[in-house]
């Protein structure tokens, strides 16, 4: 039998229902108050007892990968577990503010800058899922969630899923003849390889940005996306026809986007390609490519210097906007330093920041202590004071704003 809670009433001894936040086809949302805590939280239980091996998956599935996360654009965890009486719950930080899709209707254009902001943001909260090899699998509005405070927070991990072999319960990423997420928002690969990489999250990222940027579909001109919207409502399926087979249309050449940053149209198109292999290959290179935008185009006060020491005590300063780094020997990290004869890994540690007033985030690959802050070996992902140095083969860095 399902298990509905109602202002007023106990949980598990320890919380009292508030009110009721959101409400889906396999859990519930409550904010609570809980004993010990000083401000509300939110309380995430499955509606019913979990005895298939499907649900218990995707329950178990959502709390082990959000234990793992560290970064400030996903929800932290204070407590989670399977009840006596077989529910699962979740009990979270309690948000302030609305999931995007209720925040903007869509009827009209956001401002570049506005409409940048928001995906960069959610992009940061990606990139470090994505760098664990996990994908979200259904990025849409509805889990974005826009903070009173401006803060964007990536919701809802219940369909994520490794795609490169990491220990997240759960079998392959698709099923054949499954469409997995939503169509609005799913990718092309959904009809072709079936295989679901941090690339396809990106993917449904770009379509997002579109649709704030020029409030239609990439893929309808002339008309508007709550037109589209409204065709497509009882045949959802055709929108995974057009993720596949429809032209995009240029963003820069709808009305009121023809003077967009050059990158910036570059970007958006890259993240739509049907091929997940000519895109942004995570959220991370994409949320670079924004921050530049925001930084150099649009004129937003976003970045700080990194200075970088050298082994051999030179100093270089460069430009650090927000993103996320790979740190390492290898060819691909953004923050490339040389072995030097020292076991400097190909990534060794991955430097996240969402931008100003926040710090930025620290996490090495793999916590053995060659990471040092201040001299001091760190196991685990820490917030990085403004007086910190870190310390690594030889080389240190530090974050001026």
């Amino acid at each position: 039998m399902p298990l509905e809670l109602k202002p007023g009433d106990s949980y598990a001894g320890a919380m009292k229902v508030i009110s009721v936040l959101g409400s889906g086809a396999f859990a519930v949302v409550y904010k609570v108050e809980v004993q010990g805590h000083d401000r509300p939280l939110a309380l995430k239980l499955t509606r019913e007892p979990v005895t298939s091996g499907d649900q218990a998956q995707r329950a178990l599935r959502e709390i082990t990968i959000l234990r793992g996360l560290t970064n400030p654009h996903v929800v932290r965890t204070h407590a989670s577990g399977l009840r006596p009486d077989g529910h699962v719950y979740m009990l979270m930080d309690y948000l302030e503010g609305k999931p995007l899709n209720n925040w903007h209707d869509s009827s009209q254009p956001l401002h570049p800058a506005q409409a940048a902001t928001i995906v960069h943001q959610a992009c940061l909260g990606l990139a470090e899922p994505h760098a664990k090899g996990i994908v979200h699998r259904d990025i849409k509005p509805e889990n974005i969630f826009i903070q009173d405070n401006g803060q964007i927070k990536v919701l809802d991990f219940g369909l994520a899923r490794s795609w490169d072999g990491s220990p997240v319960i759960g079998r392959n990423a698709t099923q054949m003849h499954m469409v997995v997420g939503t169509p609005h928002y799913s990718q092309p690969e959904q009809l072709q390889t079936r295989v679901l990489t941090p690339a396809s999250d990106v993917y449904s990222l770009g379509m997002i940005l579109y649709e704030l940027l020029t409030a239609r579909s990439p893929f309808h001109e002339g008309k508007t996306l709550n037109e589209v919207r409204e065709e497509y409502r009882k045949k959802p399926l055709h929108w995974l026809k057009a993720h596949a087979s429809a032209r995009v249309v240029p963003v820069n050449t709808v009305p009121g986007c023809e003077h967009l940053p050059r990158l910036f149209v570059e970007g958006i198109e890259a993240t739509l390609d049907k091929n997940p292999k000519n895109r942004p290959p995570d959220a991370g290179a994409f949320a670079n490519i924004l921050g530049v935008v925001l930084h150099r185009d649009f004129g937003i006060p976003v970045a700080a210097t990194l200075k970088l020491t050298h082994p051999q005590g030179q100093v270089e300063d460069r430009l650090f906007l927000p993103g996320s780094y790979r740190i390492g020997s290898g060819e691909r990290c953004e923050i490339r330093l040389s072995g030097n004869g020292t076991a400097i890994r190909r990534v060794h540690a991955v430097l996240e920041w969402s931008g100003i007033p926040s710090r930025p985030h620290l996490r090495p690959i793999i916590g053995d202590g060659s990471v040092m802050i201040n001299n001091r070996p760190i196991h685990k992902p820490v917030e990085l004071a403004a007086t910190d140095a870190v310390g690594l083969g030889g080389y240190q860095l530090a974050i001026v704003d």
